[in-house]
Formats: structure tokens, sequence, C-alpha cells
């Protein structure tokens, strides 16, 4: 762990490879979420959403295969420079509780919403449309001081772009799913 604290202090990105909905049940705060596939998925996912300069620490996980893993992500120019096989629970017990992500069923009145679709998908109702695949670099178009909330199908986009949010210093991230009547 002081090997992955030392690069996370320089910048480096905690990767969680568990499905997305274990992801917004608990998870490190600020972390990543690209889901574990042997295919092309998971590292084409993150070469459309995360820098290429973005050093990764993945999180182990039952039925990861960690070396695959990052084999795939260097395949795609990143650079993986460690790995906790304990997961989530080796850095809770090392670093504290991880969080979870709240699913509303009504949007606050004080909330931003943030409509993460794709750019050529209907808009919903937003504060501002932001595509997940340029979150990364359009987050600091959102105020930090209020909270955020995703109309979402509660899946991998919805997931990763809760992981980026965080990671760029935003706590008050929350996913809304509306139902019909």
């Amino acid at each position: 762990m002081d090997e992955e604290r030392a690069h996370l202090s320089h910048g480096a990105a905690l990767i969680d490879l568990r499905p997305a909905e274990e992801f917004l049940d608990v998870h490190v705060p600020g972390s990543l979420p690209l889901v574990y596939e042997f295919g092309p998925g998971m590292s084409n996912r993150a070469r459309d959403c995360l820098p290429l300069d973005l050093p990764l620490i993945l999180l182990g996980t039952h039925g990861v295969d960690l070396e695959h893993a990052a084999a795939s992500l260097r395949g795609k120019g990143f650079g993986v420079v460690g790995a906790l096989r304990g997961g989530v629970e080796e850095w809770a017990r090392s670093e504290g509780r991880p969080v979870s992500t709240a699913l509303l069923d009504r949007v606050p009145d004080d909330a931003a919403v943030v409509d993460i679709g794709d750019p050529g998908a209907p808009a919903v109702d937003a504060t501002v449309r932001i595509p997940a695949e340029s979150i990364w670099v359009r987050a600091g178009e959102l105020d930090a001081a209020r909270p955020l909330v995703i109309p979402c199908g509660f899946g991998i986009r919805a997931a990763l772009a809760v992981g980026i949010l965080e990671h760029h210093g935003f706590r008050d991230v929350s996913l809304y799913r509306a139902r019909p009547d």
C-alpha cells in the first residue's frame, strides 16, 4: 500500500474493475470504474474517457485477471503503476471508509442535473449536457458547491461519470432514474 499511496499522491487514479452495480453500492472515493471484461470494452472505455498520461492503479477482486487487465490498458497506451489485489477491502483496511452513490427517486431543487448521454441521443431536461466521454476535460464547467445529479440507467457510463467527478473533487454526486407513473 505504501507504493500505491505514493503514486496516488502524484496523481495516479484507482481503477475499480468490478461491475457497475457493485461500484455504485460501495467504492473508494474518487476511484474510476472500468468493469473488467476479457474483450476490448474495458480498455476502449478507458481510452475514450480518461487521459492517456493518467497513471493507473488497479483494484483487484474475485474473477479479475489483473495481469490481463494491466496488459489491455497498457496496450491502449496507459501506464499501470500498481495494483491492490485485495481491492476495496484492502484500501478500506488501510485508508478508511469507502463510499456509496445515492440513488434518488427525485431531483433535489438545489441540484445541477448533468446529462451524460451520447452527443446524438435525445437530451434530458438538464442543467448541462456533457457526454460521458468529455466529463474528464469538462468537469471544471460544473459548480462543485452544488449537488450533482446524473439521470441514467445505472450502467457503466453513469458509474464512470460518478467516479470521474469524485476524482475531480465533487463530493455530492448522485444518480437519478425517472420512474414511469
